[in-house]
């Protein structure tokens, strides 16, 4: 005879820390998409990336959902990195390797995107940044990622940006600084 636990239908329980964003309906360029609003204040490249692709009219959410949880948008990501990645004919062998790698390193940092990720800006141009694992989920999404830098002008002139080497230096960033120096292009610091 089996135990009155066993009789039960088994329930699938949504974990208690499931995190659901709502969702805001907007008018853009001539038409209506959900856009994904953030539910505390801080960095959330995951609901920057997913409002771009919905403004561009390259990931599906209907209008008609109040909200949205942040595993159903790593997963639309994750859908939408292998579909927009997927055209490798007439590609050579190693860049369908190359490709298939960056694309599985991408969806593996993904739950990363919910809180943050770290990137190494350039001081050369906005959209100028150190290449990383975490800038690839962007190239491979056809997004271009911009930083805010803005000069404080108390700090050094706009004219004069501070140097890549120095901010890694002051980061803690070693390896890239014997890297740079290696290279020849600056002096190694005291």
């Amino acid at each position: 005879m089996a135990s009155e636990e066993q009789q039960q239908p088994q329930r699938r329980e949504e974990p208690a820390d499931e995190c659901l964003h709502k969702t805001k309906v907007v008018q853009f360029l001539g038409r209506t998409t959900p856009i994904i609003l953030q539910n505390e204040n801080g960095p959330c490249p995951l609901l920057a990336i997913c409002n771009v692709l919905l403004l561009k009219n390259n990931l599906n959410l209907s209008p008609d959902i109040a909200e949205v949880s942040q595993q159903k948008l790593l997963s639309l990501v994750a859908e939408r990195l292998i579909d927009s990645n997927s055209n490798i004919n007439n590609k050579d062998a190693g860049y369908v390797e190359n490709q298939q790698q960056n694309i599985s390193d991408a969806i593996d940092l993904l739950p990363c995107l919910a809180t943050g990720i770290d990137v190494n800006i350039k001081f050369r141009r906005i959209g100028d940044f150190e290449f990383t694992r975490e800038c690839a989920i962007f190239d491979l999404l056809d997004i271009p990622l911009y930083h805010g830098w803005i000069v404080d002008p108390q700090g050094c002139s706009a004219r004069n940006p501070p140097r890549t080497s120095l901010l890694l230096m002051l980061a803690g960033n070693e390896r890239d600084v014997q890297s740079i120096n290696s290279a020849g292009k600056t002096k190694k610091m005291p």
